[in-house]
């Protein structure tokens, strides 16, 4: 019997929702917060999909995982890596359900390609995951291709202004969600997620527009037919970060630039930026006639290299090599993370980025060390330098003629650190949430279940009753990272998160 089902809603808050039900557009989750439990939740910084679905699974802070966003740079060797699910070092909550003989299925969460053999079933989930060798046991992806599941749009949204796009991310979701129950009644396991990553895409780009309000309702009906389907399974709902509209994109390397802690080289490549030539663009195009894969089979190497990202300029691997690494002090990631190439001129850094501001409001709410937004063992391989944007700002690490500012560009929304949580099926008494982390849900499982709780989470258990906690010592894990595919950081660079 299927004891718990937790359902990850990607870029979720009250405060998103509220409005739809307030007039009753979302009935089911509506009747979930008058039978349950339910409050705010905070994410890690910075309050991105990765790392903080990886918070959730093992309910620890960044410092303790050694990663902290989609890309990591390693300013002494001047590299650039991208994350995959064996670069968090830690072992998960389904580790200590598989031990304490409970049986688990994980789906759709991201940061889990490549999959995780447990005791259950784990399908990965997007965006950095590949449509081959994405499950657990291996056998379940035949299963799932026969059900035509698809880990990913098969034309990625990459603006507001692509509708029909957004519309089949519409069918995806609800695909998504019939796969998993389908799953879920063919594989019956103790305990279940499921990730609905691709609704703050339409969010990213379209916020509370009627496209978005549709891709909720989907998901409504869902949770009210999984709560019809086990009623007497504790059911959690739960996001990694919240998201509101924004008015202010922030080029952060362009300030760096400005302020002369980061200087950049010119060369020939910069004319396909002048000529508005860049590989989102080919891309887009390239999907929309079906000749992606022969585009990118038959474009040279060389010529790739040289091609901006977009029209915010060079990201990834390309930025590092737009670098002057001996005369520059630091160079940014987006939405918040800051490298420092000369570290005796971090007060200075800070001090200029405290004091940041636009039209009289500050760019960041709050700016941090590593030490300060962080504790665990991997701590010095952070950014020395975290800041939380302000609500209404998009900051961007792209490298490129860009201006300090502008307006809000493609994204309509962006990601903030307040998501949401929400119990049904406990029987807490009176007892409430309060100052609820994401680091807090995995423990708050295991306690729920009367499985023990390990002494390295920073989290602890919500709703705990009357019952004692009972600790436990870790599961040790031994952590091999590399970086991802190639065509796995386009699609994250097709949807905004890579700059």
């Amino acid at each position: 019997m299927t004891e718990t089902i937790v359902l990850g809603l990607d870029g979720a808050n009250w405060k998103l929702l509220e409005p739809w039900l307030e007039s009753g557009d979302l009935p089911n989750i509506a009747a979930l917060r008058e039978d349950g439990v339910w409050s705010d939740m905070e994410s890690c910084l910075p309050p991105v999909t990765c790392p903080n679905w990886r918070c959730y699974s093992t309910g620890k802070n960044p410092g303790k995982l050694g990663v902290y966003w989609w890309e990591k740079i390693d300013t002494d060797a001047r590299t650039l890596s991208t994350p995959t699910s064996r670069s968090f070092k830690s072992s998960n909550y389904w580790d200590y359900l598989n031990e304490a003989g409970k049986s688990v299925g994980i789906m759709n969460l991201p940061m889990t390609y490549p999959p995780f053999e447990i005791d259950g079933w784990m399908v990965a989930g997007g965006p950095g995951s590949e449509q081959e060798s994405y499950t657990y046991p291996e056998s379940l992806e035949d299963e799932l291709e026969v059900r035509d599941y698809r880990l990913h749009p098969e034309v990625p949204v990459t603006s507001n202004e692509e509708r029909d796009a957004a519309a089949a991310l519409i069918d995806l979701i609800d695909q998504r969600f019939e796969a998993f129950r389908l799953l879920l009644n063919d594989r019956p396991v103790d305990v279940a997620h499921l990730t609905v990553f691709y609704i703050n895409v339409l969010q990213h780009f379209f916020w509370r527009d009627d496209v978005t309000k549709q891709a909720w309702t989907v998901i409504d009906e869902h949770i009210g037919e999984i709560r019809e389907e086990y009623p007497d399974a504790t059911l959690y709902l739960m996001s990694d970060h919240g998201c509101t509209d924004i008015d202010t994109m922030f080029y952060a390397n362009s300030w760096l630039e400005r302020e002369g802690y980061l200087v950049t080289e010119t060369d020939a490549s910069d004319t396909f930026s002048k000529f508005g030539i860049n590989k989102k663009r080919v891309s887009s195009l390239a999907h929309r006639f079906g000749v992606h894969g022969l585009v990118t089979s038959l474009t040279p190497e060389f010529v790739k290299d040289s091609v901006p990202e977009d029209e915010e300029g060079f990201k990834r691997e390309q930025k590092l090599e737009k670098v002057d690494w001996e005369q520059s002090s630091a160079i940014a990631s987006g939405q918040g993370l800051i490298y420092l190439i000369d570290e005796s001129r971090e007060e200075e850094l800070l001090s200029d980025l405290k004091r940041l501001e636009r039209n009289g409001r500050p760019v960041a709410s709050e700016v941090y060390t590593r030490d300060e937004a962080y504790e665990g063992e991997y701590v010095d391989e952070a950014p020395e330098i975290v800041f939380d944007q302000r609500e209404g700002v998009h900051t961007s690490g792209a490298i490129g003629d860009n201006p300090l500012f502008s307006g809000a560009g493609k994204w309509k929304a962006e990601n903030v650190r307040t998501g949401l949580f929400l119990a049904a099926g406990i029987d807490a008494g009176d007892e409430s949430i309060e100052d609820m982390s994401i680091t807090d849900v995995a423990p708050t499982v295991l306690h729920q279940l009367g499985v023990a709780v390990p002494s390295d989470m920073d989290g602890n258990p919500q709703l705990v009753g009357s019952r004692d906690v009972t600790p436990r010592k870790p599961i040790s894990f031994e952590s091999i990272d590399s970086q991802a595919a190639d065509e796995v950081a386009d699609r994250l660079e097709d949807l905004g998160y890579l700059e």
